[in-house]
């Protein structure tokens, strides 16, 4: 017993009361999953909604006032959102690059799709932007491009009605106490990017003459595009990839005006992502 009388058994008792009813929330919100499946199919919804799932972790995290670690929380939300998206979608599954057996891209890929997701590993972006693009997985996990890549696997989605970006990972703050702050990467697939209220989008803008940096931020400006270049590369043309401020969706009248200007031969958006919660300093993880 202790000073109010309560003992370890009463404790316990009550924790094994809210674990029955957190099952039975659970269980209550898979059980929508049909209901959810139907009004989707007749209002053209898709399945997957990067959107929406930003929107549930931000509403958490911005009520969350418990010691208990958001990251925990995040972990378990991402499992439900995983386990009720495969049961409306049966044959989702992520292809994830792991080459020269990297372990951390893996590692964020299962935290955000969940344990029970079917996974594979592929040792080369060409292989995971295969898988996807035949329709053998869902989404595709890959390294953020960085200036210097040896495989600027980003250009090779630089196509109309191609693949798209709608992930950025991780998108909750990290809690696997990685000492170098761990990777970062990008999720692909015919996924249509979607707003979640705090955005940025990716465009790869294909120039005739090699820009600096400060070069290419400027050439955005001129049409009202605000953000930085991340990485380029010459394949014929010169390619440069842009991380813009906001949601730009393809038919945005500010990358037609990209594209008509004398330095460009061509814009293209090639997907957008919610913006990662940032956790303030000293926040538990």
């Amino acid at each position: 017993m202790n000073e109010s009388g309560t003992s370890l058994q009463d404790l316990r008792g009550e924790i094994d009361h809210i674990d029955s009813d957190l099952h039975a929330l659970i269980k209550r919100r898979a059980a929508l999953v049909e209901d959810i499946r139907r009004v989707k199919a007749r209002d053209s919804i898709t399945t997957v909604r990067p959107g929406r799932e930003a929107e549930i972790l931000r509403t958490l995290f911005q009520r969350h006032d418990s010691p208990f670690p958001f990251a925990a929380v995040a972990r378990i939300w991402r499992e439900i959102i995983a386990a009720i998206t495969r049961m409306e979608q049966p044959d989702y599954s992520v292809a994830v690059h792991a080459g020269a057996g990297d372990q951390a891209i893996w590692d964020l890929a299962r935290n955000q799709f969940g344990s029970a997701t079917p996974m594979a590993p592929f040792a080369t972006s060409r292989e995971v932007l295969g898988e996807v693009a035949a329709g053998r997985a869902t989404v595709g996990v890959l390294p953020c491009p960085r200036e210097g890549d040896a495989d600027p696997w980003w250009t090779n989605i630089a196509v109309r009605d191609g693949l798209r970006i709608s992930y950025r990972l991780p998108f909750t703050p990290r809690g696997d106490g990685r000492a170098d702050g761990g990777a970062d990467a990008l999720a692909i697939g015919r996924i249509v990017p979607e707003e979640s209220g705090l955005d940025r989008s990716l465009l790869v803008i294909e120039t005739r003459e090699a820009l600096s940096r400060a070069g290419v931020t400027a050439l955005a400006e001129r049409v009202g595009i605000k953000g930085y270049p991340i990485a380029s590369c010459k394949t014929g043309l010169y390619y440069q990839l842009l991380d813009a401020e906001g949601f730009i969706a393809d038919g945005d009248a500010r990358v037609g005006d990209l594209t008509r200007l004398n330095d460009v031969a061509q814009a293209t958006v090639i997907g957008a992502y919610a913006t990662p919660i940032a956790e303030p300093a000293g926040a538990p993880s």
